[in-house]
């Protein structure tokens, strides 16, 4: 193990010992805000919208998969890949949510409603089919940087019926200010395929500014790195921010009138 290397796991345990410190509520216990109690019990603890199982048949049968794409990387760069060929089944491995990660993306999805779900890193499409199949009603729009990714991902939603959702293949810096342009209203955004502190500012300060009436964005990844947590941290003094919602690697924030303010770690 290089010296780089072992220096990320170092800071990635520090951030984790750090978290468990301040971890003090699980499925709402002391969480008071009759808003911020209902979402823990439901979305996050809740029971998982039905017709998922699919998804990790799906998994199970692409981590089966040894067919080499050549691919291009937009974002912070690999940790467990060197070079752009990469093997589907390693893509799902080490790119793809996890089960866990994909049901909590679907209880949140379901829990809101809202009709439009936007996502910023597609990859294999796993976490847009638990977005967009917990969601049959909304709108799902994904994009994800390298096309023969976003083709794969294609492929995948398609195998699986999911009509409601859209892949795109551009830049995420281009990419969402024009969608969020286009779209007003209600929002549920899921970041995640760019794991740069600066850019996830970024993008979060699209959505901030885009006039949203209400919106939840989750970001994913907040202790992969000292710099993206110091970027949660930074993100979470924007005064638009209603309330918070820290489950370690997943960051939760809300937008809106009506919302109790407050920040909540919770053991997840």
């Amino acid at each position: 193990m290089g010296l780089e290397n072992l220096q990320i796991l170092i800071d990635q345990l520090i951030l984790y010992i750090k978290f468990r410190t301040r971890a003090g509520h699980r499925q709402g216990r002391g969480v008071h805000p009759p808003f911020a109690y209902g979402f823990i019990r439901k979305a996050v603890f809740g029971r998982d919208p039905p017709g998922l199982e699919g998804i990790e048949d799906l998994r199970a049968t692409l981590l089966e998969k040894k067919e080499i794409l050549k691919v291009s990387d937009m974002g912070a760069g690999s940790r467990c890949f060197a070079g752009n060929h990469r093997s589907i089944r390693n893509l799902v491995k080490n790119t793809a949510v996890n089960s866990k990660k994909g049901r909590l993306l679907a209880r949140i999805a379901q829990h809101f409603k809202f009709p439009l779900i936007i996502e910023l890193g597609t990859g294999t499409g796993i976490s847009s089919l638990y977005l967009g199949m917990s969601c049959p009603q909304a709108r799902v729009l994904s994009c994800e940087g390298s096309k023969a990714i976003a083709d794969l991902a294609r492929q995948n939603i398609s195998q699986m019926g999911a009509e409601n959702i859209e892949v795109h293949n551009e830049a995420f810096s281009e990419w969402l200010p024009r969608v969020l342009k286009e779209n007003c209203g209600e929002l549920f955004d899921f970041l995640d395929g760019d794991h740069r502190g600066e850019r996830l500012k970024q993008y979060c300060a699209h959505i901030f500014d885009s006039g949203l009436s209400r919106a939840v964005v989750v970001l994913d990844d907040i202790h992969w790195s000292v710099d993206m947590n110091l970027a949660w941290k930074e993100l979470l003094k924007r005064s638009e921010i209603s309330l918070s919602i820290e489950l370690y690697n997943t960051g939760i924030i809300f937008l809106g009138d009506g919302i109790q303010q407050g920040h909540f770690v919770v053991n997840f």
